[in-house]
């Protein structure tokens, strides 16, 4: 079944309704299998599904995608790089505010790593870019709960 299918099965369900756990977990490892095929347009498609389908699967599932699109931005080519950052992006203004701690625990220090690197500008402005996402959408989480973000690696980054 191609992604735009499960895609749409997915959103068939009605909006309180959950697929089964089995299942779900098989659809999020197919579009994780499509975030890494070859074809930039297999890529791209799969990047549209599950910014649509965010909302609708559960946590863990939705944390694994994240984490696999946040180490792609770091390390991946840069042909998909600002699609993938485009997506974590979309799906941090998707999730709500009970998924957001694990979220950003879980990209958070991917980011920083990525914007880190020195060498490369375009991984430095997609972290950028996301991490502003991420400060933009949750800043009262971010305020509240200091373990979240380290300040002190923050001001690392900064040139002086």
């Amino acid at each position: 079944m191609a992604a735009a299918d499960l895609c749409s099965e997915i959103l068939k369900q009605s909006q309180g309704t959950q697929l089964e756990e089995g299942m779900e977990k098989k659809i999020c490892g197919a579009f994780i299998a499509h975030l890494k095929d070859k074809s930039l347009d297999v890529q791209g498609n799969a990047v549209r599904c599950i910014q649509k389908i965010a909302p609708r699967i559960r946590e863990k599932h939705l944390l694994t995608i994240v984490e696999e699109l946040a180490q792609i931005v770091v390390t991946g080519e840069k042909e998909v790089r600002d699609i993938y950052s485009l997506a974590i992006r979309g799906i941090v203004g998707e999730i709500s505010d009970d998924n957001a701690q694990s979220m950003i625990k879980a990209v958070y220090p991917k980011l920083i790593q990525g914007f880190g690197q020195k060498q490369t500008e375009d991984v430095r402005e997609e972290c950028l870019d996301i991490l502003a996402e991420i400060f933009k959408r949750f800043c009262i989480l971010l305020l509240k709960r200091d373990d979240l973000v380290k300040k002190d690696e923050l001001m690392k980054l900064i040139p002086e």
